[in-house]
């Protein structure tokens, strides 16, 4: 039997897929909502007496808003215009470090950069107190850093119990990614996977794949740093036409009629 246009019901959706032709750039597997908006221009044609006997429409845009509950690296990565640096073994990336120390208490440096340590006192109302600079022993105004046994020591300044240390590391597993102020994202493709019922047999899920052929992302990104229940991170863009092809394409809308298996 030919599948039927009718009506259906979207359960919840999956995960969002970006994609150039040839590369995946990134999955957003914590959708808790995607909305397209799909708008258009228009002009009324009226009448001697003002009424509408015609509008004509011209000039479709296409809008995509998301909200994702985490916040997601590899979607930093694409909207800031930059590869992401990636470090490992073979190819170190020197990050600034912060450690609280307390008095009394020695600090592992492994791969830290000779020459880069800050030292202040913190009080417990988190004020920065007096700064200490570096010796070959540690005492009352001076740290010790041992790059050979790789150990910080703080100072022993009877009136502290704890420091804030900053220093730089050459660290092997992590990444790097900068936002410039002269770069912009490029356009891709996107795609949403949601499950789907039919009303008339609701026990059954069905995938709805949306692609978006050209989806230029917003260089716009709040990152919301606290910690508590809401780490949401928004995701929004236009949908791009080709003025070069002769297909105008803006949003593919695919109903695959086959049983999901895993509806999780």
């Amino acid at each position: 039997m030919a599948f039927k246009l009718g009506d259906v019901i979207i359960d919840r959706l999956q995960f969002g897929y970006g994609a150039t032709k040839t590369k995946a750039l990134y999955a957003l597997t914590q959708l808790s909502n995607a909305t397209i908006d799909i708008t258009a221009d228009s002009t009324d044609i009226k009448d001697k007496d003002g009424n509408l006997v015609y509008r004509k429409y011209s000039g479709k845009s296409g809008e995509i808003t998301a909200t994702n509950a985490f916040l997601n690296l590899a979607v930093i990565e694409a909207i800031s215009a930059t590869s992401a640096e990636i470090a490992d073994a073979g190819k170190a990336i020197v990050m600034p470090i912060f450690k609280i120390v307390k008095a009394g208490e020695t600090l592992d440096i492994t791969d830290a950069v000779e020459d880069t340590f800050i030292v202040n006192a913190l009080s417990a109302n988190g004020s920065l107190g007096k700064e200490y600079t570096k010796g070959t022993d540690a005492s009352e105004t001076e740290f010790k850093v041992d790059t050979a046994g790789h150990t910080f020591t703080p100072p022993t300044d009877t009136n502290e119990t704890q420091y804030l240390v900053k220093f730089k590391k050459n660290v092997k597993s992590g990444a790097k990614i900068t936002i410039s102020g002269d770069k912009y994202p490029k356009a891709h493709e996107l795609y949403f996977k949601a499950l789907a019922v039919d009303k008339c047999n609701v026990g059954s899920f069905r995938a709805v794949i949306i692609h978006i052929p050209s989806f230029i992302p917003s260089p716009e990104v709040s990152i919301a740093l606290e910690g508590g229940d809401s780490q949401n991170m928004d995701y929004k863009g236009a949908i791009l036409t080709d003025a070069c092809s002769a297909s105008q394409d803006m949003v593919e809308i695919y109903f695959v009629d086959e049983e999901e298996e895993d509806a999780d």
